[in-house]
């Protein structure tokens, strides 16, 4: 009879064992996932609100944007150095997209220039294939540099160059050739 009941106490503990193993585990999955406090970095967040301030009510500001969602290749089958260059560099986000408020048409997509500092990796975007991409889908690409104060009448100067289209030219009959002035030369921005 000793040996049945010290069998059941043996099965009792081992079960409880398990059970505590098992509570365990799902502890330690669950405290394994941290929650970041800021969608955007220090450098992102102040060029934000400067953004912000510089534009106004005129655009519709959306930060980390895919470059993805807005640029794809137009030949799938073939191989692009320039957007094999953007995958091996990692950067694979515009830290912001400024969009027309009237139809949330993307007007310009802003990059981020860090500066270099002594001792410290930065990714490398003087060279930055985004720009060739950008140019090449028709996407004013308007690159800021990181800085802890930025004057909102450069901004938005910077951004009116950006999202400047030239004179489009239309034939007339009798082949005259007319330059029609863009939509932004006529939004006053201050």
């Amino acid at each position: 009879m000793n040996w049945i009941s010290a069998a059941v106490a043996a099965a009792i503990l081992l079960g409880f064992l398990l059970l505590l193993r098992v509570i365990r585990s799902r502890r330690s999955a669950r405290a394994s996932y941290t929650r970041q406090d800021f969608l955007l970095s220090p450098e992102e967040r102040l060029l934000f609100a400067a953004l912000k301030q510089a534009v106004g009510d005129h655009y519709a500001i959306f930060g980390r944007i895919h470059v993805t969602d807005i640029i794809a290749p137009r030949d799938t089958a073939g191989t692009d150095a320039a957007w094999d260059a953007l995958d091996e560099a990692g950067e694979v986000y515009f830290p912001f997209v400024l969009c027309k408020l009237s139809d949330l048409s993307i007007a310009c997509a802003i990059q981020l220039v860090q500066h270099k500092v002594p001792g410290r990796k930065t990714k490398k975007t003087a060279d930055h294939p985004l720009k060739d991409i950008c140019a090449a889908a028709g996407l004013p690409l308007l690159r800021m540099e990181a800085s802890p104060f930025y004057d909102r009448h450069d901004i938005r100067q910077a951004i009116a160059e950006a999202v400047r289209k030239e004179p489009l030219f239309i034939s007339e009959t009798d082949g005259r050739k007319e330059p029609t002035i863009a939509e932004l030369e006529k939004l006053d921005l201050s």
